[in-house]
């Protein structure tokens, strides 16, 4: 509950921040840079965060990252409500607004297997995804409301509060040590190097690792080339665009309450393939959509789609992985998933501003659906993977 108001200020950051910048430089590969620049620290620091996630409290690292976020999105809702804010500031401050996040992502991630029994780990993600995903219905809706009446720097100010309310939240939670926490003795280097060896081992985690790098670097831009659709392509303007990110949101949000209602031990193997191609071919499908409804509707699958692909593969992981390293696989995993996105966001940008947002749109969508099909053939035990087959072997440390 505490995540849901969280993240509803951070969906409205979002998307009152791409409208502002869209509006400071009318520029496409502008617009991508600065979300290259916020997801950029992913890339850099996610290893390290991974082996900070075993090596220190969690919860203690999680709280003092949502304060340091709330201070900079405090910033930049003052400069945007005195009128002083600039194309440098946003990049500057979403740069340390995302090296914020890197750091957390991890130990959040890791969390989630501490607080439920094994057997609900499936649920657990899918639900933390449904929270997710409801944000983003209202966040965007609530932005597009917000920057329609003329404050977008509410938005910011919105977002600063969410920050501190969910840092309480997690401060007040019973969440215990983790048992489980690596030598400090050793060097940072040397617990890095502990997962990593033990990925290159386990085939089936590298394969899911290494997969996730596909979406990031071809699929996710289509989140920073919203504004382009609603402005120059659909023409709905800003509460259009927020209807566009409701769209992922109520999609996703439907695809993790089914998720967790009908698989609660997690997907399979074959649901996360087919959920990464079917969001592969609804991103085509809206990225040459001259319509609203169709637009609203392929984006409304993509969403649920890409629910299906990443809980799934995300409760993969965490059954087969032990505890001891399940923060640095879990770096691992992040540095694919979302740290690779900085160069699809900028490569997104660039074909966006020369072939305009169709093309690489549609692009980015085909790129995905080949990988896809590629890993399912090379590697068909993963197709067959099932959480609950696999929890014994977490469990012993296998």
């Amino acid at each position: 509950m505490g995540a849901v108001v969280g993240n509803i200020g951070n969906w409205m950051q979002g998307t009152a921040q791409g409208w502002l910048v869209l509006g400071l430089t009318n520029s496409p590969g502008l617009l991508g840079l600065v979300s290259a620049v916020q997801t950029a620290p992913t890339l850099f620091f996610s290893l390290f965060a991974g082996v900070l996630a075993d090596r220190v409290d969690r919860r203690r690292l999680i709280v003092a990252t949502q304060i340091a976020g709330g201070a900079l999105a405090a910033v930049l809702a003052t400069l945007t409500t005195t009128g002083a804010v600039a194309y440098w500031h946003v990049l500057v401050l979403a740069f340390l607004a995302g090296t914020a996040g890197s750091l957390a992502t991890p130990a959040y991630q890791a969390i989630v297997s501490t607080l439920v029994p094994r057997e609900a780990i499936g649920s657990a993600i899918a639900l933390n995804s449904a929270q997710f995903n409801l944000s983003r219905v209202l966040g965007p809706s609530l932005a597009g409301a917000v920057i329609a009446a003329g404050g977008i720097a509410l938005a910011f100010w919105a977002n600063a509060i969410t920050f501190a309310f969910i840092a309480l939240v997690l401060a007040t939670l019973p969440i215990a040590r983790q048992p489980e926490l690596v030598r400090v003795e050793a060097s940072l280097w040397s617990n890095l190097m502990d997962g990593l060896r033990y990925v290159r081992r386990q085939v089936d985690v590298a394969v899911l690792v290494l997969l996730a790098t596909a979406p990031a670097l071809f699929l996710l831009n289509y989140l920073v080339l919203l504004p382009v659709y609603a402005r120059d392509i659909l023409r709905i303007g800003a509460p259009g665009l927020g209807v566009l990110s409701a769209a992922i949101g109520i999609g996703a949000l439907a695809g993790a309450v089914s998720l967790a209602l009908l698989r609660p031990a997690g997907g399979s193997g074959r649901l996360m393939f087919g959920g990464l191609a079917v969001a592969s071919v609804a991103l085509v499908v809206f990225a040459v959509s001259p319509t609203v409804p169709v637009s609203v509707a392929a984006l409304a699958i993509l969403g649920g789609c890409q629910v299906a692909y990443y809980a799934t593969t995300n409760t993969l992981i965490q059954v087969l992985v032990p505890g001891r390293l399940r923060g640095r696989v879990m770096s691992l995993y992040i540095l694919t998933s979302w740290g690779m996105i900085p160069l699809g966001n900028l490569a997104a940008g660039v074909v966006a501003e020369r072939f305009g947002a169709p093309v690489a749109l549609a692009g980015g969508g085909i790129a995905t659906l080949a990988a896809v099909l590629f890993v399912a053939l090379r590697f068909p035990a993963v197709r067959d993977l099932r959480p609950e087959t696999f929890a014994a072997a977490a469990v012993s440390g296998g």
